[in-house]
């Protein structure tokens, strides 16, 4: 069924995944540099500055962030194969352990580049509570899996 309320825990990690395209990780302000650091782009609104990064150095990070959020929405209708939904389900927690770890990485990565430290904002934190959208999802697809387990047990 999906309806059930392990679709509505993916359906949120989906949108959490989406909206961290749009709203800024961290913001560095040094005496030189100001940066908006989103999930895919450093955005500088000093003029007339060269950009200090390339065009492909957020990809992985973007990729990511890609792959989570699709792989959630795909989950939700998963429904009627419960172990390959659980399998997809832990690979995509680690896909969220990585990206909590890559913005990290790169947050630091841009604050040594640039000579500042990072304020972080609501995109720094979107990815954990994805991590806890995702971790209630799995304990109940795990209990759809216990429950089918003893309803064959019964036959």
């Amino acid at each position: 069924m999906i309806q059930r309320l392990q679709s509505v825990y993916l359906f949120l990690a989906f949108i959490s995944g989406i909206i961290l395209f749009f709203v800024p990780i961290a913001w560095y302000y040094a005496d030189l540099y100001i940066l908006e650091f989103f999930v895919c782009r450093v955005k500088d609104y000093t003029p007339a500055n060269a950009p200090l990064f390339g065009s492909y150095f957020l990809l992985p990070l973007s990729l990511i962030n890609l792959v989570s959020a699709l792989l959630s929405f795909v989950l939700i209708f998963m429904y009627k194969n419960l172990n390959r939904q659980y399998k997809l389900l832990r690979l995509n927690i680690l896909l969220i352990i990585i990206h909590i770890g890559a913005i990290f990485y790169y947050s630091d990565k841009i604050g040594n580049t640039v000579q500042s430290k990072a304020d972080f904002g609501i995109g720094a934190f979107l990815p954990l509570i994805s991590l806890v959208l995702l971790v209630l999802a799995l304990r109940g697809i795990n209990s759809d899996i216990k429950l089918l387990k003893s309803v064959d047990r019964l036959r």
